[in-house]
């Protein structure tokens, strides 16, 4: 069934299919971490651009297979109305630093630091529906504020230094989500406008980049091919993710996105990144702090 054909209520097969969807797009992006490190033989900025460069038209094939083409063109008609190209040409700002400082914590060995900025992720969301939305906080989520907040005074101490990276990485993900929230584009059509408007900043980035090193993707083939996977790899996902929001609860989707961080925790300690006492302290605080979180998600969900 087509995203254009479903019905206001989902069917008991369709919430199945859309659970596995996001489940699915929650296990890649928990993976990602892996398929990075295969790019090892690259240089960061390479790495960014080639992103950038390969999910233009990965995205573009996303559009058009959920929508179809007519609907698909419209959407694209839509998105690069001045209003809205600006917003995404916004959105992509935060997404390229995103993606940029992910690349480099994963390819620096600190997968779990970066696990931790999505960890915080969820908390900085009701932060910021607080502050910006004038949505009402509850006791359990003010718990769950304070223990990470505490998780990352921790954390800080542990590394000898405030976790910087982790909360840019964590701040540019939740200013992009503000800014996509209000950007009424599907996911797959928003992704190839913020793709088409970065490109010009990828092409800079593999200039500067040959200007220092040979560039790999011309070092061999196999090279290419895994550099070219970044497009799927990023496009693919997020459709499941769009196919799966639509068919499922908002609490599910609530307590999926803790998937993904916990598997990139999980890589990172498989790597054999460093892992103190205190940071698993700073990490224990932060895992209570989303218990709380989830338990009240779904004390509301059955509630309603």
């Amino acid at each position: 069934m087509t995203d254009a054909a479903l019905p206001v209520s989902p069917s008991d097969a369709d919430r199945r299919a859309g659970f596995i969807a996001a489940a699915s797009a929650y296990l890649i992006w928990g993976f990602l971490p892996l398929y990075l490190k295969l790019l090892s033989f690259a240089d960061v900025r390479e790495v960014l651009a080639q992103r950038i460069l390969w999910c233009a038209p990965a995205a573009l094939a996303a559009v058009f297979i959920m929508s179809g083409w007519r609907t698909g063109l419209r959407e694209l008609a839509a998105a690069f109305r001045p209003k809205m190209f600006l917003t995404l040409v916004a959105s992509a700002f935060f997404i390229f630093f995103n993606w940029g400082l992910y690349v480099w914590l994963v390819l620096q060995a600190r997968v779990i630091e970066s696990s931790l900025a999505y960890f915080l992720a969820p908390l900085v969301s009701v932060a910021v529906g607080v502050l910006f939305f004038k949505e009402k906080i509850r006791t359990p989520q003010i718990i769950a504020l304070t223990l990470a907040f505490i998780g990352v005074i921790v954390q800080g101490i542990a590394l000898g230094a405030p976790p910087w990276a982790a909360l840019a990485l964590c701040g540019t993900w939740s200013v992009y989500a503000v800014i996509r929230k209000r950007a009424a584009v599907p996911a797959a059509t928003g992704l190839f406008v913020e793709s088409i408007a970065l490109a010009p900043v990828a092409v800079g980035l593999l200039m500067w980049t040959a200007s220092d090193v040979p560039l790999a993707f011309n070092s061999s083939w196999s090279h290419l091919g895994l550099l070219a996977l970044a497009g799927p790899v990023t496009a693919i996902p997020l459709m499941a993710f769009a196919f799966g929001a639509r068919r499922v609860s908002f609490t599910a989707l609530g307590l999926l996105q803790f998937l993904a961080p916990t598997l990139q925790f999980a890589t990172g300690l498989a790597f054999g990144e460093p892992f103190t006492t205190l940071r698993a302290v700073s990490f224990a605080l932060i895992w209570v702090g989303l218990i709380f979180f989830a338990w009240d998600t779904l004390r509301r969900a059955n509630t309603q």
